[in-house]
């Protein structure tokens, strides 16, 4: 036992042993902090030489017993060493201590903060800052690309030489701190936008633009108290974080159409701007925008909450000219961008236009750079999109207005005009334009959709002959159409009696299914609706004593 207890306490003499006694054991009152705290500690560290070797700080402690005081690295640190220099080196990189000493060397100029913002979205900054913060060097293209040179000087950026308000005719609604730039145009009436004039627009008849918005909302529409409304903004994908920092608004007044572009020069110029847009929206009724149901309309509604502005939406009706033009012109452009409308329609082709995607970042440059030059052309755009919305607006009522089938060139179009109708159950002029279609057009494939609108108008008018001759017109250029078997099979059965005629069309009906489709064609919905037809068919032919044959 003795000889385990000395073997016991000469294990606990070792340096950096102690029973769980020792470890509860106060420390004496004379040490307050421990020695690893203090700054003595915290100014020592390990550095490369000259020769890439590790050089130490003298020791803190002359006892070899503390464990906590540092060791040297082991020898393979050298080999370490030189791979991290080396690749440092490739990549173009720079250590930390380097990079403050070349940055103290050689400080960088003082940066100009925007007029009344603090940071700057440039992602010219966002690198900068990153780059200070990690104490790295890129030294590739990828900071080039980010970091070219300003296209102003810098004093031309501190006396204000390209600012807003000295490169584009305006004027500044508020104060320098409260406030928003305001570039206003008046265009005369018989300013020509395309192959349409402003001022004929004024001649909009309201239950055309009902119709082709196919809402009824709209009936009494003026264009004398509409707004005609366009934005640009930060970006398309919506949300509390998209700003827009153009708002266009167009309206009439005594003999001119006035065009009013509110532009942000910063941040803080959203809150003025909105409430100058609430004061003009409270004067007018309707709002006419392109896609502006989907995007402009919800982007203002959250920017006005956003600034606990009050926004009058719900009281406002709102012509939306992106689905009334992709019901008249979707079949044939496939397009009907606002841009591929200009140009297939009101025949305006635009040149030297700014892009749309790259509008955010122009205006995200100016902010940065505090050069409006090239708002210019974004400005421009936005003007020619807002003018645009006024001559669609008068080239649809003036097409409407025309006699049937002579408003619009395309067979196309017209036949829209009769699909149109037919959804909003105008079954009166579902006829009228049907017919007109149908006396100019001979053979095209566009007539089977005429003719089927055509029988189903006269159907629900209750017209019965001319249904049956409009469905067997049908039948008679396209053997195959089901529509039309379906249609005239009903109306013998039920109308005119004559089931012999039904039972017969029925079977012609069976049979194109089995010739196109074989088997698999008798087991479709309508095949079985033929065949079922076929069934009660032939139970009648029996009762009066005929029979049907297969």
């Amino acid at each position: 036992m003795s000889e385990m207890k000395k073997k016991l306490d000469a294990l606990l003499n070792m340096p950096g042993m102690s029973t769980g006694a020792r470890i509860k054991k106060p420390a004496p009152e004379s040490i307050d902090d421990d020695p690893l705290d203090g700054p003595e500690y915290s100014e020592r560290s390990a550095h490369l030489n000259e020769n890439d070797e590790w050089a130490m700080d003298p020791p803190l402690y002359e006892s070899d017993d503390d464990l906590d005081a540092p060791t040297p690295p082991p020898a393979a640190a050298k080999a370490d060493v030189a791979k991290l220099r080396d690749l440092l080196q490739s990549k173009g990189l720079k250590t930390g201590s380097e990079w403050q000493q070349e940055r103290a060397t050689n400080p960088p100029p003082p940066r100009r903060k925007t007029r009344r913002s603090e940071t700057s979205p440039s992602g010219v900054n966002r690198l900068r800052d990153m780059t200070d913060l990690l104490s790295v060097s890129p030294a590739h293209d990828f900071e080039q690309s980010f970091s070219a040179p300003p296209l102003i000087t810098q004093e031309e950026r501190e006396d204000g030489t390209f600012e807003l308000e000295n490169v584009i005719p305006g004027e500044v609604i508020g104060d320098d701190e409260c406030g928003f730039y305001l570039i206003r145009h008046d265009y005369p009436l018989d300013h020509r936008q395309g192959i349409v004039e402003l001022g004929s627009a004024l001649q909009s008849k309201s239950k055309h633009i009902a119709f082709s918005a196919c809402d009824p909302a709209l009936d009494d529409f003026d264009p004398r108290t509409a707004v005609f409304v366009d934005t640009e903004t930060t970006g398309l994908s919506g949300g509390t974080g998209t700003i827009a920092f153009l708002i266009g608004v167009g309206y009439f007044i005594d003999g001119a159409f006035r065009l009013d572009q509110c532009i942000m020069r910063d941040f803080d110029d959203e809150e003025p701007m909105l409430h100058y847009l609430a004061e003009l929206f409270d004067k007018h009724e309707t709002l006419v925008s392109y896609n502006g149901k989907s995007f402009d309309l919800p982007l203002l509604r959250t920017r006005f909450i956003q600034n606990r502005i009050p926004f009058r939406d719900s009281s406002l009706k709102h012509l939306d000219l992106v689905h009334a033009a992709r019901r008249f012109w979707k079949q044939r452009l496939k397009d009907c961008s606002l841009g591929n409308i200009e140009r297939e329609i009101l025949s305006i082709h635009r040149e030297g236009d700014v892009p749309s995607h790259l509008i955010p970042q122009i205006w995200f440059n100016y902010l940065e750079q505090r050069d409006a030059r090239p708002l210019e052309g974004v400005i421009s755009h936005h003007e020619m999109d807002i003018l645009s919305l006024v001559s669609l607006t008068s080239w649809m009522s003036q097409c409407l207005d025309a006699p049937p089938g002579q408003g619009f060139a395309h067979l196309e179009d017209k036949l829209a005009v009769v699909r149109i109708h037919y959804k909003q159950k105008n079954y009166d002029e579902v006829m009228v334009h049907g017919r007109a279609f149908l006396d100019e057009v001979d053979e095209s494939p566009l007539c089977r959709e005429c003719l089927e609108m055509l029988g189903f108008a006269y159907k629900r008018r209750e017209q019965w002959e001319d249904s049956q001759a409009t469905w067997e017109k049908l039948l008679e250029a396209f053997p195959a159409d089901p529509v039309a078997s379906h249609e005239l099979a009903k109306h013998h059965e039920h109308r005119t009696r004559d089931l012999a005629a039904a039972a017969r069309l029925c079977k012609e009906a069976l049979t194109h299914y089995a010739t196109r489709e074989g088997s698999a064609g008798l087991e479709r919905n309508e095949a079985r609706a033929f065949r079922h037809r076929l069934e009660r068919i032939e139970k009648k032919l029996k009762k009066r004593g005929g029979e049907l044959e297969f």
